[in-house]
C-alpha cells in the first residue's frame, strides 16, 4: 500500500509541476519517501559530449557539484556510462568502476557524502538521457537497497524518472515568456501600473490598500514569471501579451 501511495502521489505531483524548484521539491519528498538524502536529475543531449547537461536539478553536497566540475568527473563517470548505454536501474558498489579512475571517483564521491545509491536512465527518442540518482550518506543508513526492499526501491525510481523528464520537458517546452500559474485581477492592476511607472506607494493610493498589500501581489506575480525584478516581469508580460 505504501509504495501504491507513493506511485500515485509522482504522477500527480509531476503533472501538476509548473517550474523547476517544483520538481526540486518533488524530488526532494520521493528521496526522502524512498529513504535516501540526496538526489540528481540530469539530461544529457549528446553523450560524444556528456560535459554538457542540458538540465540539472540536485541537493547533492555543493562541494561535490563544485568537485565533480572542476575535475571534469563527468568523463569517467560510471554511473553516466552506465545510463547512456543501458536501460536498467544500477546500484552503486565498486564492480561498476572498470579501471583505477573510476574506483578513486566512487571514493571521492563517498568521501563527500554520497556512500550508497542508485541512478535511473531514462532514453529519449532524440536520443537525449536522462539520468535521476538517489544517494544515501551512509551504507547502512537506508534499508531501500538491501535485498529485500531493493526491487521496489528500483521500480519507484524508474517511474519517477519517466515522469521527472516528462514534468521536466513540459516544463522546458513552455513559453519562455508564460507565467507559470494565471495572474490574479490584483496581480494584474499591479503589473499594469508598474508598467506605467507608478510606485508601490502609488500603486496603493491608486487602488486603494495598503503598500504592504501591493508588495505581496507584486511578489507573487514576480514568482509566477520566475524573476527577481518587477521590470523584469513587465518585460515578459509584454512579451507574453499579458499587458
Amino acid at each position: 500500500m505504501r509504495h501504491e501511495r507513493l506511485t500515485q502521489d509522482i504522477l500527480d505531483q509531476t503533472s501538476s509541476a509548473k517550474t523547476e524548484r517544483d520538481i526540486h521539491d518533488i524530488l526532494s519528498r520521493i528521496a526522502a519517501r524512498l529513504g535516501f538524502d540526496y538526489f540528481f536529475y540530469g539530461t544529457l543531449s549528446d553523450m560524444r559530449k556528456p560535459e554538457n547537461p542540458v538540465k540539472t536539478v540536485s541537493n547533492y553536497p555543493m562541494a561535490w557539484q563544485e568537485k565533480y566540475k572542476s575535475s571534469g568527473y563527468i568523463r569517467i563517470d560510471p554511473v553516466v556510462r552506465h545510463c547512456g548505454h543501458r536501460l536498467i536501474p544500477l546500484q552503486w558498489n565498486d564492480g561498476i568502476c572498470h579501471c583505477r579512475e573510476q574506483r578513486n571517483f566512487m571514493e571521492d564521491a563517498r568521501g563527500h557524502g554520497l556512500v550508497a545509491g542508485a541512478s535511473f536512465p531514462v532514453h529519449s527518442r532524440h536520443g537525449e538521457v536522462s539520468i535521476l540518482s538517489l544517494a544515501s550518506r551512509s551504507a547502512g543508513g537506508t534499508t531501500s537497497l538491501s535485498a529485500k526492499h531493493a526491487p521496489a526501491t528500483f521500480a519507484q525510481g524508474a517511474l519517477a524518472a519517466a515522469f521527472v523528464r516528462e514534468g521536466m520537458e513540459r516544463i522546458s517546452n513552455r513559453p519562455d515568456h508564460e507565467p507559470s500559474a494565471p495572474l490574479t485581477h490584483r496581480e494584474l492592476e499591479c503589473l499594469k501600473w508598474i508598467a506605467a511607472g507608478k510606485s508601490s506607494w502609488e500603486i496603493a493610493m491608486i487602488l486603494g490598500i495598503s503598500e504592504n498589500g501591493v508588495l505581496y501581489h507584486v511578489k507573487k506575480l514576480m514568482a509566477k514569471f520566475d524573476v527577481q525584478s518587477r521590470h523584469l516581469a513587465v518585460l515578459k508580460a509584454m512579451a507574453s501579451g499579458v499587458v
